[in-house]
């Protein structure tokens, strides 16, 4: 097995993972992690279908696909049916920037929130709109 391994350090994933054609694999974080950036990503385990996040990912933007193990063949025509598509990578980048578009930039939430302490408290009680700001 060892002629299978990366021949990269693991600081350098995400860049691999960034110019790859498709991400394939079983785990959930690394999984995610290429869809986030716009890589369709496949995965097989027992937990698919289990883990919140993922779910989003795959059901309401179709960035990624999760198979359980006894659904392996389901995978395999899903792998051949993405590497036929001829606009792939520019498909899931459209897919990603509408996931995007319904997040919040978390870092520019945590940084206010800090910094507007405790008055940051009542505004996120009182004020249900003030996400937006963090779009």
């Amino acid at each position: 097995m060892a002629e299978y391994k990366l021949q990269i350090s693991p600081e350098k994933a995400h860049s691999l993972m960034y110019y790859s054609t498709i991400f394939l694999g079983d785990s959930q974080t690394m999984t995610s992690e290429a869809a986030v950036l716009g890589i369709p990503s496949l995965r097989c385990n027992t937990f698919a279908g289990k883990i919140s996040y993922i779910e989003e990912e795959e059901k309401k933007y179709q960035l990624t696909f999760g198979f359980r193990p006894e659904h392996f063949d389901g995978l395999v025509i899903k792998l051949n049916e993405l590497l036929s598509l001829q606009n792939l990578r520019e498909e899931w980048q459209k897919r990603r920037q509408i996931m995007l578009n319904d997040k919040i930039d978390v870092t520019s939430f945590w940084s206010w929130f800090i910094v507007n302490y405790p008055n940051s408290i009542s505004e996120v009680q009182n004020n249900h709109d003030f996400w937006q700001k963090f779009k």
